[in-house]
């Protein structure tokens, strides 16, 4: 057997064997069409999964702020003085308020910035069955409302918080006197 080199181009030596010339080795419109619209499907499912869970974050940074400020205020009360009446004073204790995502010296856009209004209620506790240091018992129930615009929609947003304070409750050895 004896072997046989040949100097020639590839190309040449396959539109001798008879196959494809170099122009008939591209890619047809339809197939290129047919590509392009899969990658364009494809980065459309990725740039709204990206929207979906930066909408999804900002929603719960709101809820988590929304929280925030109503145990402010709650562990605040707590500490109030019953006997003084700083719990039932509205200068010590405003029944409404107002609250940023943003606080104040913190920075941040006051164009974009989240408004959350809340309000303070105290009521007596109606235990049943009735028991006799009901009296010295106080319900507190803080409210927090907040809205946001996602997708063209507004949408409006609260939180309720309850707790109990008493005559003889931690505020008496947080502030004892002597």
């Amino acid at each position: 057997m004896k072997l046989r080199f040949i100097n020639e181009p590839a190309s040449v030596l396959r539109a001798k064997a008879g196959g494809p010339r170099p122009a008939q080795r591209a890619f047809t419109l339809v197939e290129v069409m047919c590509s392009a619209a899969i990658a364009a499907i494809i980065l459309l499912a990725l740039f709204s999964g990206l929207n979906s869970g930066f909408t999804f974050t900002q929603m719960e940074r709101e809820n988590l702020r929304a929280t925030q400020i109503a145990l402010a205020r709650m562990e605040g009360l707590r500490l109030y003085a019953w006997s003084s009446n700083e719990l039932f004073n509205p200068q010590m204790l405003p029944n409404t308020f107002t609250d940023y995502y943003y606080p104040a010296g913190i920075g941040g856009f006051s164009s974009n910035n989240t408004v959350y209004t809340g309000s303070v209620t105290i009521a007596n506790v109606n235990l049943i069955p009735a028991a006799t240091y009901s009296n010295n018992m106080r319900q507190i129930i803080v409210k927090v409302g907040w809205q946001d615009a996602f997708y063209g929609r507004t949408n409006y947003h609260t939180r309720t918080f309850n707790t109990y304070v008493a005559r003889w409750g931690i505020q008496n050895y947080v502030f004892y006197k002597q």
